[in-house]
């Protein structure tokens, strides 16, 4: 046999081997074959590493709190790790908020830009942030109903909440003296409580997905307002409602 003969016989058997494999295979040419399986190898690897790295979490919160805030968005985020709690209806239905760690800085950033809010307090009070609203700045002298600028003001503080799953509550807190002529509520209590009502029902008009708790506390912290400042100072720090975001889910 000569060398040309072998030649045709090996390109003979190499056709014909494509073509099993293209029919075979869909009637592709035989390269697919390994070109399907190198690409399979390479995804598998991908989700390898993928499913290896893990999230930077605090990274991940900071992002999603501004984007949450700024935006208005609603974003997932991941959780810190916390001590197990009892089991329970309440603990399923609830478990834990938003990171409160990450909404201070944010919020006082956002009420700064508003000539109602700038003048807000915001703090930690342990588990918990509060929001110090002066009550002066939102409602006239006795009264229970906010100022239009006010009303306006509380719509904006509540662009803010209203993408937070935290429970929120409203407390409303008054000096301790009399009020002149009784007052149309008749003690610092009731206008103390009237006072959260309205704010709440501003958050809620405003967008805030669930009601608040409100709660009139009168009198009772203001043995906690600056002991060591001037009286008309606490008094003044003392008219006020607080928006409190707790660290567990809403209801």
């Amino acid at each position: 046999m000569t060398l040309s003969n072998v030649r045709s016989n090996v390109t003979a058997h190499e056709r014909k081997l494509g073509r099993r494999a293209g029919r075979k295979y869909g009637g592709g040419p035989s390269w697919l074959v390994t070109l399907v399986d190198l690409v399979s190898l390479m995804l598998a690897f991908f989700v390898m590493r993928f499913a290896m790295t893990t999230i930077d979490s605090p990274s991940f919160d900071a992002t999603a709190a501004s984007i949450s805030v700024a935006l208005g968005k609603t974003v997932t985020t991941v959780e810190e790790s916390a001590p197990p709690q009892p089991l329970g209806v309440e603990t399923e239905r609830r478990g834990p908020g938003f990171r409160l760690s990450y909404l201070e800085p944010l919020l006082a950033a956002k009420l700064a830009r508003d000539p109602v809010l700038r003048s807000a307090r915001i703090e930690r009070s342990g588990d918990r942030l509060v929001i110090g609203l002066p009550s002066d700045l939102l409602f006239e002298t006795g009264q229970a109903s906010l100022t239009p600028a006010a009303g306006m003001s509380v719509a904006e503080l509540a662009t803010a909440l209203t993408t937070l799953p935290n429970r929120i509550e409203v407390l409303g807190h008054a000096d301790p003296r009399p009020m002149a002529g009784g007052g149309p509520l008749g003690s610092n209590r009731a206008l103390s409580l009237a006072r959260a009502d309205a704010v709440a029902v501003a958050l809620v008009e405003a967008g805030l997905q669930r009601m608040p708790l409100a709660a009139g506390m009168g009198d009772s912290r203001f043995y906690a307002v600056e002991p060591t400042a001037p009286m008309d100072r606490r008094y003044a720090l003392a008219r006020r409602v607080e928006v409190v975001v707790l660290p567990e889910r809403g209801p």
